[in-house]
């Protein structure tokens, strides 16, 4: 892979990175309900899902060079079904008032990193993503592990880049959301 191969991945993978999915919403919320902490601790899981369904992608494609249609079907099927099943979870709860978020957090803090774990690695754009991006940008003379090796860094760095931008907006959404009458109004 030579310098401007990776120059066009690296701007096109910030352009996809920057698309709000259901990692950065997930990390965007965190960052607005809960504490700097426990939102690097969701950061940490999801970063962990991708890079294991990027190594994991990328050794499908290394060693399969003839993936079934049926199994990426499977994949992007029970990813989209753990996603609905985790909205609709999150549609489901009571708004919480002020009083009570304390308790809240408290009781779920242990799953932080086990949730964004989970909402990365079964999110299915980031599967397809790689199996159908990456090879794009591999060039099949050359040795391939060194190749997908700079690709999954960058990626990881990007994304990681990413999330922190997004924890930071949602800090600074945070300050306004916390006034009242704008708590009680996003919470009706």
């Amino acid at each position: 892979m030579n310098i401007y191969t990776w120059s066009i991945f690296i701007s096109s993978i910030s352009v996809l990175s920057a698309i709000p999915g259901p990692n950065m919403i997930f990390i965007l919320n965190t960052s607005i309900n809960k504490t700097f902490r426990e939102t690097l601790i969701s950061t940490t899981g999801c970063l962990f899902g991708v890079l294991i369904s990027i190594i994991t992608c990328c050794f499908i494609v290394i060693f399969l060079s003839n993936i079934q249609q049926q199994f990426i079907n499977v994949i992007n099927i029970l990813g989209v079904i753990y996603l609905f099943t985790l909205g609709f979870k999150y549609i489901k709860n009571e708004p919480r008032s002020s009083k009570n978020e304390k308790t809240y957090l408290s009781k779920i803090n242990n799953n932080l990193f086990i949730e964004g774990f989970l909402i990365s690695s079964c999110n299915p754009k980031t599967i397809l993503f790689i199996i159908s991006f990456f090879p794009q940008f591999i060039d099949m003379k050359s040795p391939l592990l060194p190749q997908y090796s700079i690709l999954i860094i960058s990626f990881i760095i990007c994304e990681t880049f990413w999330m922190f931008a997004y924890i930071l907006g949602g800090n600074k959404a945070k300050s306004i959301i916390r006034k009242p009458k704008i708590f009680n109004f996003i919470n009706k």
